[in-house]
C-alpha cells in the first residue's frame, strides 16, 4: 500500500497534479468566439429559413385559390377601356 502512496507522490511531483490555474486549461477567447460565431450564423439560418417556409406556404395557397377560381369558372376577362378613365371616380372623359 505504501508503494502505492508513493508512486503516486512522484507522480505528482513530476506532472505537477493540482497546480493547474484557469488558463492552463479550456477553451479559451477563441473558443468563445468561434462558439459566437457559430450561434449567430445558426440565428440568421433559421430566420432565413422561416421567410423561405412562408413564402412557399403562400404560394402554395395562392395556386391553390386560383385554381378553384378557374375550376368553378369565376375566372373574368379584362375589359379595356374605349377612353381615358379618371381613377377617383372609374368614369370615362
Amino acid at each position: 500500500m505504501s508503494t502505492i502512496f508513493a508512486s503516486l507522490a512522484v507522480a505528482s511531483q513530476t506532472t505537477k497534479l493540482g497546480t493547474e490555474t484557469s488558463s492552463d486549461y479550456g477553451p479559451g477567447f477563441l473558443g468563445f468566439i468561434f462558439t459566437a460565431v457559430m450561434v449567430i450564423a445558426v440565428i440568421f439560418l433559421i430566420r432565413d429559413m422561416g421567410r423561405r417556409v412562408r413564402r412557399v406556404r403562400y404560394t402554395s395557397e395562392a395556386e391553390s385559390k386560383q385554381q378553384d377560381m378557374v375550376a368553378k369558372g369565376e375566372s373574368r376577362k379584362l375589359q379595356e377601356p374605349e377612353g381615358p378613365v379618371d381613377p377617383k371616380t372609374d368614369e370615362a372623359q
